[in-house]
């Protein structure tokens, strides 16, 4: 507990000063501060673009983005690839109500042959919760 106090006062001590210069050089030499604040934010901003850069080729084939691209595979390389195209253009082709018979669409049948990609994790079903009742 005391460590903790100790520690948020420094950080409020060092605040203050902060805050103290800035306002010192602000109503002094704005100018400067100025300068000052460019050269940190273009200094800030190439660091920053060096550290996306250096992370970005490293974590190209790691990750969780790897592991989803893998599980991709997997599902096609199963399922088959099918390429489904989304439409965008929902309000360019008019919807028609002709309401046409059912029976007369045939669906196809599903090749049950294979099995289910999914599998059953059997639980504790026999056991029921207390309740309050």
């Amino acid at each position: 507990m005391i460590r903790q106090r100790i520690g948020s006062t420094f950080a409020l001590v060092v605040l203050l000063f902060a805050f103290v210069g800035f306002g010192y050089k602000l109503v002094n030499n704005p100018s400067s501060l100025f300068s000052q604040l460019l050269f940190f934010g273009i200094t800030a901003g190439i660091i920053f673009l060096l550290f996306k850069f250096l992370t970005r080729n490293r974590s190209v084939g790691t990750g969780a983005n790897a592991q989803y691209r893998k599980s991709v595979a997997q599902s096609k390389k199963m399922h088959g690839s099918s390429n489904s195209v989304r439409r965008t253009d929902f309000k360019k082709k008019p919807v028609k109500s002709s309401k046409a018979p059912a029976s007369n669409k045939v669906r196809p049948l599903r090749d049950r042959s294979k099995a289910p990609h999914l599998t059953v994790i059997e639980g504790k079903k026999g056991k029921k919760k207390k309740r309050a009742f």
